[in-house]
């Protein structure tokens, strides 16, 4: 029955989808998210490398929070995108996960 299911996390960004960002600016990323039934929830903020285009590294803060950051690189040139992903997974049986994409723009 419906009611004995578990179901997945609801996942929503406190910012747009797609953001624009000078190289060294700073990108402060925020989601929520909720679970309808009351399971807890786990964060991870990944960078999606095969989908962006900028070629370095760098590293996302609080990665398994609520609200992380990362600085862009002071090499990411004008075109450049960075992929991040918000990934929720919740601790019911089985776990279930919820992604949203943040694309950062370098301008």
């Amino acid at each position: 029955p419906f009611a004995e299911a578990n179901h997945e996390p609801e996942v929503v960004l406190n910012h747009a989808a797609d953001l624009n960002f000078k190289a060294g600016g700073w990108v402060k990323l925020s989601a929520k998210a909720t679970d309808p039934d009351g399971d807890e929830l786990a964060y991870r903020w990944w960078r999606y490398q095969e989908a962006d285009t900028y070629n370095g590294n760098f590293a996302i803060q609080n990665a398994d929070k609520r609200i992380a950051s990362f600085n862009v690189p002071v090499d990411a040139k004008k075109g450049d995108t960075i992929h991040v992903i918000c990934e929720v997974t919740d601790d019911g049986t089985p776990p279930l996960t919820r992604y949203r994409r943040v694309v950062v723009y370098i301008r």
